[in-house]
């Protein structure tokens, strides 16, 4: 019989992310996708289809924007949910899906709110008086 030492190892550390920071990774990403799919579609499958008279780039990059477009719609969904969005934040995602360079500013907006706003939470966070057994003898 082999004699095995015991080792007094943990198991490995798993590293705990905000789950805010990753819905917002997920919508940034897909932003830039439905951005770049969009600009594709309207100024070059479109203009192609219509005055060069060939449609298969149309048939093509129209049916991948809309089915990333609903993925970017679930990406948003996730992070407003996760955030508690108003509606006037949720209608401005929605908005940068369809309409040409808006995905881009709605994108950059969007990660400076949301960046300031959980900044401004674990300020909030860390200069709260931790709650003790003596503060609560009070």
């Amino acid at each position: 019989m082999v004699n095995v030492p015991e080792t007094l190892s943990s198991p490995p550390k798993t590293k705990r992310t905000d789950p805010m920071a990753g819905a917002l990774m997920r919508y940034r990403v897909m932003a830039y996708i439905v951005g770049t799919a969009l600009i594709i579609l309207v100024f070059v499958a479109i203009p192609l289809q219509y005055w060069g008279h060939q449609k298969l780039v149309a048939e093509i990059v129209a049916p991948i924007h809309g089915y990333l477009y609903l993925v970017y719609l679930a990406a948003g969904a996730d992070l407003a949910r996760r955030a508690h969005w108003h509606l006037g934040r949720i209608l401005f995602v929605v908005c940068g899906g369809f309409v040409p360079f808006l995905a881009f500013f709605v994108e950059h907006w969007i990660t400076r709110r949301m960046n300031a706003e959980r900044a401004q939470e674990a300020e909030a966070l860390a200069s709260a008086e931790p709650v003790t057994l003596d503060s609560l003898d009070r």
